[in-house]
């Protein structure tokens, strides 16, 4: 039975559930928890070796040796298309392939040097808003891989939804090993539909792991229905290192994900909407 959330997302494995959790144990946040009060909390996306310095360290050298051996295979391609006529048109084919994975190459040499520390996301259960903390190669796999300057690694995206639209999908991706058997990885989608319908207009990625595990959900569904009783509220446990691109809201979604109330948040798009007429 397929979702009901429509389009569905890509690898869908089922639709959760959302409402208030009850379990024995207290609910765990999987130690994403960055910061939390009575007003908003915000979780940490930070996948697996974003905030490693050894494995971005490790990144920026392979990028190097792969620039030595496609600059030396770019030489040769050129030597062949001017004094090769019968492989002419392979190597010009070729020579496209090449620019192709630079532009790729060069998309994960300066994503690795200049992501953020951290995607983190915000949900504020005064106010019912959701505020996502992107950035530009999160979701690498689109046309824009091809289409967009590579150069715009920097680029940051802050987005806002009302928690009311939102819903929870888990997916899932199995991968053959060549000793045997099958690797397994679940992701934790987040699906943003049109107002009281199921259509889908957007989605981000909540959490992934191999394992499966609603145990964010399952936090965020409890803490936005002010059931806190059962929520594990321990933060995120700090590093030894962090990166040195720090994550950095910007100050009108800042204070909107911040405010106490619906009237507080009202009342700051005000100021910030007049502040952009004049």
């Amino acid at each position: 039975m397929p979702s009901k959330y429509q389009p569905q997302v890509s690898a869908w494995r089922e639709d959760l559930h959302k409402g208030i959790y009850t379990t024995q144990l207290h609910l765990s946040n999987n130690k994403k928890l960055r910061y939390a009060n009575d007003d908003y909390c915000e979780l940490s996306r930070r996948f697996t070796g974003m905030g490693s310095l050894l494995i971005r360290l490790i990144v920026i050298i392979l990028f190097f040796i792969c620039v030595l051996i496609a600059n030396s295979g770019l030489v040769a391609v050129l030597f062949a298309i001017f004094y090769f006529d019968t492989y002419k048109a392979l190597f010009i084919f070729l020579f496209f392939v090449f620019l192709m994975c630079s532009q790729i190459f060069i998309q994960f040499f300066l994503t690795f040097l200049f992501c953020p520390e951290d995607c983190p996301v915000r949900f504020n259960r005064k106010t019912g808003k959701v505020y996502i903390y992107d950035h530009f190669l999160l979701y690498c796999g689109s046309w824009a891989t091809f289409t967009r300057s590579p150069f715009r690694a920097k680029e940051i995206s802050v987005k806002e939804f009302n928690w009311a639209d939102i819903q929870g999908c888990m997916t899932s991706v199995s991968v053959p090993i060549a000793s045997g058997g099958m690797v397994r990885s679940y992701r934790l989608e987040c699906v943003v539909c049109e107002p009281n319908t199921t259509k889908v207009i957007d989605h981000f990625l909540l959490a992934g792991s191999t394992s499966l595990g609603y145990n964010e959900w399952m936090w965020i569904n409890s803490y936005m229905a002010f059931s806190d009783n059962n929520l594990d509220a321990e933060f995120m446990p700090e590093e030894d290192f962090t990166w040195p691109i720090k994550v950095n809201w910007p100050e009108e979604i800042d204070k909107k994900s911040k405010a106490s109330s619906l009237e507080e948040y009202q009342q700051i798009d005000a100021e910030y909407k007049k502040l952009g007429n004049k």
